[in-house]
């Protein structure tokens, strides 16, 4: 199994969601002539959902995905990149700034955030977030390379997750495979038979409960046919929809009690050059209001890169 080749790209702007608030932002700085990419993840925005949206201004009635489309075609309009792929870790303290997915490096000069909300918390393992760059990862790509030759822990339960594996074992990780979500395992037969010629033990049906170490992962307790184990690991892999609250806090982004993001009146959070709107700064929670966010974003980004110049 070939590793994916990486994508390098640099933009003005990169804008992580691709919803209201992020095709909005996009449209402003893509509009003023820089170059804007916005990364629209797998987690579907609110508007997806298909429903008639009757409270957006210039429309009486409205199919949310057709509204969805309308702000995104209209970013793309004005010059904007749509790539659909999850942020898998971010560098936002450095200058540039630097998001890496599954098949892109990108490097920007400014950063909006509108992810939406993040995921629950009751999605997440025990003691995962408190170890975040300290063993605990959500991207075989990224991090895989400096677990060679070590033991570490995957955690999921799907194709993509199958794949993820399968590209550790060829950097040379020693992975043991659970599906960590109590169920039986979901992957094509294919690759669970490909995992199991390449050595890669499969603990299926396996409930993972905690993730532990004393700053850096030292072991994951679990659960598998009602008795409780703990494996000894350096690492753990978990494949996944990424919490991005345990993303912006690895980075240094200031957020509150409720996983959102702190902003200011510009929309600017407390790191240079990254900005934040939509429900991700739990603001109104409404679509007019996460595009005014959106565009308040924008503005501000634009008039940090003039002074940046």
């Amino acid at each position: 199994m070939e590793q994916p080749e990486i994508q390098e790209i640099a933009a003005d702007v990169l804008v992580i969601g691709a919803g209201p608030a992020g095709a909005a932002a996009g449209l402003y700085t893509a509009r003023a002539g820089q170059k804007t990419v916005i990364l629209a993840g797998k987690a579907s925005s609110k508007l997806e959902l298909d429903y008639m949206v009757e409270n957006y201004p210039g429309f009486v009635s409205i199919n949310s995905r057709e509204l969805l489309e309308k702000f995104q075609d209209h970013a793309r309009h004005f010059g904007a990149e749509i790539i659909e792929a999850d942020a898998m870790d971010i560098n936002l303290a450095m200058d540039p700034k630097f998001v890496v997915t599954k098949q892109h490096m990108i490097e920007a000069r400014s950063v909006i955030i509108a992810t939406g909300r993040t995921s629950a918390s009751k999605d997440r393992i025990r003691g995962e977030e408190d170890l975040v760059g300290m063993g605990v990862s959500f991207c075989a790509t990224c991090d895989g390379p400096l677990y060679r030759g070590k033991k570490v822990l995957a955690v999921g339960n799907s194709d993509e997750a199958a794949e993820d594996v399968l590209a550790l074992r060829q950097m040379g990780v020693e992975v043991t495979w659970l599906t960590g979500d109590g169920k039986p395992v979901a992957a094509s037969p294919e690759l669970v038979q490909e995992t199991e010629s390449r050595g890669v033990p499969l603990l299926a049906g396996s409930l993972v409960l905690a993730v532990r170490g004393e700053g850096r992962v030292e072991e994951v307790e679990f659960e598998q046919g009602g008795k409780r184990q703990r494996l000894p690991v350096e690492g753990a892999f978990i494949f996944r929809a990424v919490p991005f609250s345990s993303l912006y806090a690895k980075s240094g982004l200031q957020i509150d009690h409720r996983s959102c993001v702190v902003t200011g009146a510009a929309q600017n959070t407390n790191l240079d050059g990254v900005y934040a709107a939509g429900d991700v700064t739990c603001g109104g929670l409404q679509i007019v209001t996460a595009a005014g966010e959106g565009a308040r974003a924008a503005m501000s980004v634009l008039k940090y890169l003039r002074k940046k110049k």
